[in-house]
């Protein structure tokens, strides 16, 4: 009878063990492979989930170096977990750590060190983490920032084609990309991202209140906030509040500061079309970045900062705006939200692709991801049949899905990149128009 109760038992341990889903791999596992990707931070929640799509279902840890509470990572995500798939000589159920860099623009993470195969500081994950009580993402807690991995990354996101990256987008000091550079990347388009102007809740209700029929601020009036030409917003509309022009802007580098001085202020392509505008930041910030008791121009150096500056800026009851990709969606509790650009709107507490798909909401740029063809600097490249040409494909394959990466916010697809597949859901995200791979040119309707 003991010896048929001790099977029953056993029987049962096995059908729960087999049950059961597969467990996080956890910080005190040394990994099979780790790989770097850098870019910028409007390209951290499709970073994610291209990662997290790479794994096994239940064997996925989420790491974050925000110090307090349970918020995702503004310059540095990773994600730990079971390969779902073989990649190549790379089987299912290796433990992959893919760790990604987005601190201070696209173009000093994603570009940059991918070309000239320069190391970025990436944190220490296996045995520098704690676990988050309460949270399944992000999982874990970088325990110590200082602790810090140099290695080149292996993948650059961007949100823009590289080439568009000269001039006044470039961080001081560093120069642009030269033909001899890039004819060792691979270059591949990817996702259209959606851009977008973020106001203060305050300053969104004004505009509805002074405009009822639905326009926003028109494309003009934001060219000449981003030049620094209005002082008050009742200079704009005698409607508007009799306060000063708060503007979040980005640092040089940035794809949204990219995608903004080109869409707004024609440059630095806009000698082809007419003329160019200087940013109002290009000679550094000014103002009141405290109280903001007058005009004010503060930079920011992440994506992630934006939101809660803005958040800052309606606490003190001034009225601000900042760049923003629909990617981040405005949460709860957010004191700001996006605003039409004229009468074509991307959505604003959620977004909505209608009118960027329609072509009447144009303020999107194509996004990339970017790989070495060759040895630079000695840093390891995407080489056919390594293992570490499989990684990198397997990433790629799940970044140029569809099923994949619409279901981030802010993304779209371009026709021409993304031919009709014939499944209506992820063809429901295919734009009418392309800029043929060219931020500086014209939106073209094609279909």
């Amino acid at each position: 009878m003991k010896q048929k109760l001790k099977l029953n038992l056993l029987a049962a341990s096995l059908a729960l063990a087999f049950a059961a889903p597969s467990y996080a791999v956890g910080p005190g596992t040394t990994p099979d492979h780790i790989l770097y990707v850098g870019g910028g931070a409007e390209q951290n929640n499709v970073f994610e989930t291209i990662a997290t799509s790479l794994f096994q279902p239940g064997s996925i840890d989420y790491y974050t170096d925000e110090p307090t509470g349970t918020a995702k990572g503004r310059s540095f995500r990773a994600v730990y977990g079971k390969l779902a798939a073989a990649a190549g000589n790379v089987p299912a159920g290796a433990n992959v750590l893919v760790i990604y860099r987005s601190l201070g623009g696209v173009f000093a993470n994603g570009i940059n060190p991918l070309v000239r195969g320069q190391l970025l500081p990436y944190y220490q994950v296996i045995g520098n983490a704690t676990a988050i009580a309460g949270s399944t993402n992000p999982s874990y807690r970088i325990t110590n920032t200082s602790l810090t991995t140099p290695n080149a990354p292996d993948i650059g996101l961007a949100n823009e084609e590289l080439t568009l990256f000269t001039q006044i987008n470039l961080p001081t000091g560093i120069p642009a990309v030269t033909p001899a550079e890039l004819a060792k990347v691979n270059s591949r388009a990817l996702y259209a991202v959606v851009n977008g102007i973020a106001a203060t809740n305050n300053l969104a209700a004004a505009i509805a209140a002074a405009r009822p029929d639905g326009e926003g601020l028109r494309k003009a009036e934001i060219a000449a906030i981003l030049a620094g030409n209005f002082e008050n917003w009742s200079d704009i509309d005698p409607a508007f509040p009799n306060a000063p022009v708060i503007l979040i802007d980005r640092n040089f580098g940035s794809g949204a500061k990219a995608a903004a001085n080109q869409y707004f202020q024609n440059n630095p392509g806009g000698s082809g079309y007419s003329g160019t505008a200087e940013p109002a930041n290009l000679s550094g910030d000014f103002g009141d970045p405290v109280n903001y008791s007058q005009q004010t121009v503060r930079t920011e150096p992440s994506a992630g900062n934006v939101p809660g500056v803005l958040d800052g800026v309606a606490a003190k009851g001034a009225y601000g705006i900042g760049l923003l990709g629909l990617e981040n969606i405005p949460g709860p509790s957010s004191q700001w939200r996006f605003i039409p650009i004229g009468y074509a709107s991307a959505g604003s507490t959620s977004f909505d692709k209608t009118d960027a798909i329609s072509g009447k909401y144009d303020y999107f740029y194509q996004a990339s991801v970017n790989t070495r063809n060759s040895v630079v600097n000695g840093q390891r490249y995407h080489q056919a049949g390594t293992t570490w040409g499989n990684l990198i494909n397997a990433f790629i394959s799940k970044a140029v899905s569809p099923a994949v990466i619409t279901t981030v916010p802010g993304t779209i697809l371009d026709p021409i990149t993304f031919p009709p597949s014939g499944n209506p859901a992820l063809d429901a995200f295919r734009a009418r128009g392309t800029r043929f791979g060219n931020s500086t040119a014209p939106l073209t309707l094609v279909e």
